[in-house]
């Protein structure tokens, strides 16, 4: 009997709970990213490949790189960002116990902290405020980096899911506590309903265990430095780069609130997110002339993709341009926007380093199996490995933050310059591009949708849909 290939079916990744929903959150095109990185340098390479997220903002792309085996080299210059790579890139064995969530849960205090006294009731409820600041507070006394930064995503994420769509913001919350329910948006009523129930400690242990699924075994660090100075002095063999989009919303307005209750104050707009906000990728590019390989993601909104890859190309770069129909908070967006929005991924190298790269590697490869004929002899297994982080594939085990995506669409793909197209070409055919009706991250989470061929995951298909 002749084999079919069944239809594309949803997957769900564990680990992906771990994350803070994210405006702007590449959790859903990591697939295609890494597929196109794995067709420079191979998969079974990444293990000693070190991978550079230059903006780790959410952490979808770190995280996923972390999972892929690769040893990751976060920056950003947000603590909103720092507390999630602490947490979950740079930790790859504490997690947090039912005893820290009830230690969390305990309101100690008779005094108000800061968040409370200059944040509630006008975007927190009391209750919730307290929660914030009892988390912060017992972070600051906790010796263990890992643990204290798991507290502090913690607390971060019940700010986060207090409002809907994660919009941390005044206006509304305050009617929880006046009594003015009636006159709460009724799409919004049950968002802000559900947020006087994250305080609990069964809750709290649900988005607890979440965050437990993103930590597992791999090689991670976290810099807390502008890209720009940290590139000169950062070896890498793979960089990503999603820099905020020219001409949009700015996260520092976004995210004005988290950023003052980590920082004590909001942050300045980035360059990167100004009208000519593009130009700064030139800066970037040119302190990045050393790593072999550069993926770029960006949006459609003042930039066009044969301008990315001109900035590539001047530098001595062969490239590879896709064009991804993409929506940004969907809920919220317009019609039109959701119709136009693209996402560029441009994916740059150098052909005299990406050899050089790979000859290292092949070499290194072939004198480590030499040594692994010996290794009974002189080397031990770390009894911890196993330890209660697990494995990079138990993160890739079903959870329940799932959307539907839409299936696939046309597609575009562009190399050097040159338009392909590309006809019936299904998702196994070497030069098929995906382009799908993606949502960016939002309060409900990943979906996925069948994972190239090359990058198998431990899916468990009873937690499809």
């Amino acid at each position: 009997m002749k084999a079919t290939r069944s239809a594309p079916r949803h997957r769900k990744l564990a680990m992906w709970a771990a994350l803070p929903p994210y405006l702007g959150g590449k959790r859903r095109l990591c697939p295609t990213i890494f597929r196109e990185i794995d067709r420079l340098v191979p998969r079974r390479l990444w293990g000693r490949v070190a991978f550079l997220d230059a903006f780790l903002g959410g952490g979808s792309v770190s995280l996923y790189a972390k999972a892929q085996g690769f040893p990751v080299i976060a920056t950003d210059i947000a603590e909103r960002a720092i507390v999630v790579g602490e947490a979950l890139i740079a930790n790859s064995r504490v997690r947090l116990t039912r005893e820290d969530v009830l230690r969390l849960a305990r309101d100690d205090s008779d005094l108000p902290g800061r968040v409370e006294t200059e944040y509630s009731p006008s975007v927190f409820t009391k209750v919730q405020a307290r929660f914030i600041d009892r988390a912060l507070r017992i972070a600051s006394e906790t010796q263990d980096c890992a643990k204290a930064a798991l507290y502090r995503l913690l607390g971060i994420r019940v700010a986060l899911l207090a409002h809907p769509m994660s919009q941390v913001r005044k206006g509304t919350i305050h009617r929880l506590e006046t009594g003015e329910i009636e006159s709460i948006t009724e799409s919004c009523l049950y968002h802000y309903v559900d947020g006087l129930r994250l305080t609990r400690p069964d809750r709290l242990w649900e988005i607890a265990q979440g965050i437990n699924a993103g930590v597992f075994q791999g090689d991670g660090q976290v810099v807390k430095r502008s890209v720009l100075e940290a590139l000169p002095e950062t070896e890498a063999g793979v960089a990503y780069f999603d820099p905020p989009y020219p001409g949009v919303m700015s996260y520092e307005k976004e995210y004005k609130v988290i950023d003052e209750i980590l920082e004590g104050r909001s942050r300045p707009t980035s360059p990167f997110t100004a009208k000519d906000g593009a130009s700064v990728l030139d800066q970037l590019f040119e302190r990045a002339q050393d790593i072999p390989v550069w993926a770029l993601s960006l949006g459609n909104a003042v930039v066009s993709i044969e301008e990315l890859e001109a900035k590539m190309t001047r530098l001595g770069r062969k490239t590879k341009a896709l064009e991804i129909a993409y929506q940004h908070l969907p809920a919220v967006a317009t019609d039109e926007k959701k119709a136009t929005n693209k996402e560029f991924l441009v994916v740059g190298w150098d052909p005299d380093l990406l050899a050089g790269l790979l000859q290292g590697l092949s070499a290194e490869h072939a004198f480590s199996v030499h040594l692994d004929d010996l290794a009974p002899a002189f080397v031990h297994e770390d009894a911890g490995n196993g330890g209660s982080a697990g494995s990079a594939s138990q993160a890739f085990h079903g959870d329940g933050h799932e959307e539907s995506q839409p299936p696939f669409a046309e597609e575009r793909r562009l190399v050097t310059g040159e338009s392909i197209a590309i006809a019936d070409a299904g998702p196994d055919h070497p030069d098929t591009v995906l382009k799908s009706g993606f949502d960016g991250d939002g309060e409900n989470g990943p979906s996925y949708v069948d994972h190239d061929p090359d990058l198998p995951l431990d899916v468990d298909p009873s937690q499809g849909e």
